[in-house]
């Protein structure tokens, strides 16, 4: 059987420590709690919809590619968001195109990283892209 004890605070005076109290004690508490998260990669990739003749990657062509390359590779599951890029051109001018973001979050192993490559190759040769952007970061991670 397991003893439970009551706690009795008696706090009078100033009413404006009652606040600032109950906040550290609050603080004492919740604190106890540790995130014990794995460490993971979270890896993005940004991918152009602007084709070179001035035409866009279709709703239904984008589809295709995430089904059939992007979902058959990452099994275990990914994030796909709607974005929209932009940059300074060489002539100065601004240059805005709609984009896709990828998110994978994995152990990234040199077999992984071939297969991110992999996606990355085949979009720049399927849609004559000059790039699609990579960002790798360490995170802990829980699920």
């Amino acid at each position: 059987m397991t003893a439970m004890k009551t706690v009795i605070f008696n706090i009078s005076g100033s009413s404006r420590l009652t606040p600032l109290f109950f906040s550290l004690l609050l603080l004492t508490f919740s604190s106890c709690t540790v995130f014990k998260g794995e460490k993971m990669t979270k890896t993005e990739l940004y991918f152009g919809l602007s084709k070179p003749d001035g035409s866009i990657v279709s709703a239904s062509a984008w589809q295709s590619f995430a089904d059939t390359v992007i979902a058959k590779t990452f099994t275990e599951g990914s994030t796909i968001i709607d974005g929209q890029g932009q940059w300074l051109g060489h002539n100065g001018k601004l240059v805005s195109e709609p984009s896709k973001i990828l998110i994978i979050l994995s152990k990234l192993t040199p077999q992984r990283s071939q297969q991110i490559e992999i996606i990355r190759e085949k979009y720049k040769k399927y849609y004559q892209q000059e790039a699609v952007m990579r960002v790798d970061e360490q995170l802990k991670v829980g699920f």
